[in-house]
């Protein structure tokens, strides 16, 4: 395994160093990092920024804004937790969360944290949600992200993030705050971040590792990457042009939003939104769609030809059918 401490602190560098290694540096081994950034509100792939956040809070205090490549929910980050990469060459088109979140709780497990798996991409510590999972593939690499909160300022949290209402129900609780916790408040010791992510690093690596230190060239690559790709208003809000039609299920897989410009009973645009998990970009399927007949049978069709059951993690041609014509 290589083991890169890039010692950045933005969230937008570390997204941008994880598709680089995918799409330019490409090693053959494994690549794992353990990083942590300044105050964040990370935005999942699909989502729609102006529903999932407080936009104006978010402005007034100068917290960093960025949208990821993986799906899933928004969530906040700051100097109190970690985030955690792998970047593996993968001939897998299929997103395996267990693989590497086994890796996370072995090594919690060592430092005697009792954590296990919550749901499919969640780990919790005494019922309180510690970790949360996302991925994706990158050409031929996998790219899979996890947090883990270990003093984090849950206030603001709750002050920069507005959870869909039917997440809050759905878990039967008041608030996200009330199913999350921080990892330091259950153990016997407490260590100061710095250390246990010492201590952390020290069970995951093992000896069996490379470290690789950045070149000036790759930072320059990675610079110019976070800049035009994950700083930029079309990545972080051009996602979320108007529509006319918004059609939502939620699944056991995750929140499935589709919304739809319909004119002329044809499909002109079309967005597949929310905290689900793509084995890759959508950008083609919401294409596809585009002048097809707003019918069942046609949608069908093209689902079927894009093979977007291989696309969507759990939720198949079938539901998305029923999300749209039910």
């Amino acid at each position: 395994m290589i083991f890169i401490d890039a010692n950045y602190q933005q969230a937008a560098q570390y997204f941008a160093l994880e598709e680089y290694l995918c799409m330019n540096k490409r090693f053959s081994d494994g690549v794992f990092m353990l990083w942590q950034t300044r105050p964040t509100v990370m935005l999942g792939n699909f989502q729609n920024s102006f529903s999932e956040i407080i936009l104006s809070q978010i402005k007034a205090d100068q917290i960093d804004l960025v949208r990821r490549n993986t799906g899933g929910g928004t969530i906040y980050t700051d100097e109190g937790s970690l985030q955690y990469s792998f970047i593996v060459k993968s001939a897998s088109e299929m997103i395996d969360f267990k693989t590497y979140m086994d890796k996370i709780i072995v090594a919690l497990h060592a430092l005697g944290v009792d954590v296990d798996y919550n749901s499919r991409n969640d780990l919790a510590l005494a019922g309180k949600k510690i970790s949360g999972n996302a991925q994706c593939n990158k050409g031929e690499y996998t790219i899979h992200h996890g947090s883990l909160l270990y003093n984090m300022d849950f206030t603001k949290m709750t002050k920069y993030l507005n959870p869909p209402k039917y997440k809050i129900a759905s878990k039967g609780i008041k608030s996200v705050r009330d199913r999350t916790g921080n990892i330091q408040a259950f153990l016997s010791e407490q260590w100061p971040i710095a250390l246990f992510r010492q201590k952390l690093l020290a069970e995951i690596l093992s000896d069996a590792y490379q470290l690789y230190a950045l070149t000036s060239a790759d930072q320059l690559a990675i610079e110019q990457l976070a800049q035009d790709k994950f700083r930029s208003w079309e990545w972080t809000f051009g996602k979320n042009p108007p529509f006319s039609m918004i059609k939502a299920q939620k699944f056991p897989a995750g929140y499935l939003e589709i919304a739809l410009n319909i004119q002329k009973g044809r499909i002109q645009n079309c967005a597949f939104r929310g905290d689900f998990f793509s084995y890759g970009e959508l950008d083609q399927l919401e294409q596809a769609l585009v002048n097809q007949p707003f019918t069942y049978e046609a949608v069908e069709r093209v689902l079927a030809k894009q093979k977007a059951s291989q696309l969507f993690y759990q939720i198949s041609n079938e539901e998305i059918l029923a999300c749209l014509f039910a």
